[in-house]
């Protein structure tokens, strides 16, 4: 019973604070728009990513290019995926999945379930139930129902295949309950029963074939969709199903008219190479915290030089592209901190620096 009271939980205590990590002007899915992506082998993928470090460096990557096309309809959007097709609706901030249809299933939401809500930054979260009803082959009157909780419970730093980093990466989890019923169709009576919270409630505890989602979503500054997407099924703890994919950001540098994340590559393109020059003022910070980082292949140390407003313990961990930390110092009495990387194979590495509750990440190369 543990595993069916998870699957019930009230979510009365959802948060939803303002951010702008993910916002309506830079991630609203658009008409007209396509992506594409190509399947990653996701035992090799490791999902929680090491000192928030995820990795697709020397991953396998399918040679398959699997598409996404959206269209618009009046206020519905249609997203188009291998042979299945998602409804959204776009209104109040919210995009919700209010339907699907395939060759054998066709499904419409009267509760919807809220896909993406604007704004959302880490540690917000949005939760409710969904109920949606339809047909399976014209024979089956179907009924899928549940409850959903999509939190933005991480940000990190994404290392893609070809070894280059995306910086300030939000995570969106979305834990996903389903229940589904079925009759023959020509036994359900013209008017279809309406299902409430409490029948979804009350239905989803006994239901020994609960399934369980957990679909993860990787948002980048710059891009509209997300770079990364994983999604594993399960029962009764056992796994059904797993999939990962990679959206290469270059494929949605594409997209026509997107002048809202075009300035925002910009910006952080200037950034980078006012860096590679050594100008100080491109370095990062936040609540009060600036820094500048720079190298000394002489030495072989890289050597962060910082200021704080307020008193802080100051961590810096060395980490390789797959996230494993190979060195790391502290400091709370002074401007600097040094690291040395002697020893270390050439190729890229991170520097996570932690300041109080701020963290940020730069990547230096060894030679």
């Amino acid at each position: 019973m543990k595993k069916k009271a998870l699957a019930i939980i009230l979510f009365t205590a959802c948060l939803t604070i303002s951010g702008q990590q993910v916002n309506q002007v830079q991630n609203r899915f658009r008409g007209d728009d396509a992506t594409e992506k190509k399947q990653v082998k996701a035992n090799g993928f490791d999902l929680q990513g090491k000192n928030k470090v995820w990795s697709l460096e020397n991953m396998d990557l399918s040679s398959n290019v699997f598409k996404t096309e959206y269209t618009n309809a009046g206020d519905t959007l249609t997203g188009l995926e291998r042979g299945n097709r998602t409804y959204f609706q776009q209104i109040d901030k919210n995009i919700s999945i209010i339907g699907s249809e395939n060759v054998q299933t066709l499904l419409s939401y009267d509760m919807p379930e809220i896909w993406l809500k604007f704004p959302m930054q880490l540690g917000d979260s949005v939760c409710g139930y969904y109920n949606g009803t339809g047909k399976y082959c014209d024979r089956l009157f179907l009924r899928r129902f549940g409850t959903y909780l999509t939190k933005a419970d991480a940000k990190g730093i994404l290392v893609l295949p070809d070894g280059d980093t995306l910086h300030h990466v939000l995570r969106l989890h979305t834990e996903r309950y389903v229940s589904t019923v079925s009759a023959p169709i020509d036994t359900m009576r013209r008017k279809v029963p309406v299902f409430t919270t409490d029948s979804i409630i009350r239905h989803m505890a006994t239901d020994t074939m609960l399934v369980k989602e957990d679909i993860y979503r990787w948002y980048a500054d710059g891009y509209r969709y997300p770079v990364l997407e994983a999604t594993f099924v399960s029962h009764d703890n056992q796994e059904l199903s797993e999939e990962v994919f990679y959206y290469a950001p270059e494929a949605q540098e594409l997209l026509v008219l997107d002048e809202e994340n075009k300035k925002i590559r910009r910006r952080m393109a200037a950034q980078g190479t006012e860096k590679e020059n050594g100008n100080s003022d491109a370095n990062g910070g936040g609540g009060g915290f600036t820094y500048h980082v720079s190298q000394d292949e002489g030495s072989e140390t890289v050597t962060i030089r910082y200021s704080s407003e307020q008193p802080a313990n100051v961590t810096v961990l060395l980490a390789n592209s797959q996230g494993y930390v190979l060195r790391q110092a502290s400091q709370t009495d002074s401007s600097l901190v040094s690291l040395s990387y002697s020893g270390l194979r050439p190729g890229q590495y991170i520097l996570r620096i932690t300041a109080g509750t701020h963290q940020f990440a730069e990547k230096f190369n060894v030679k």
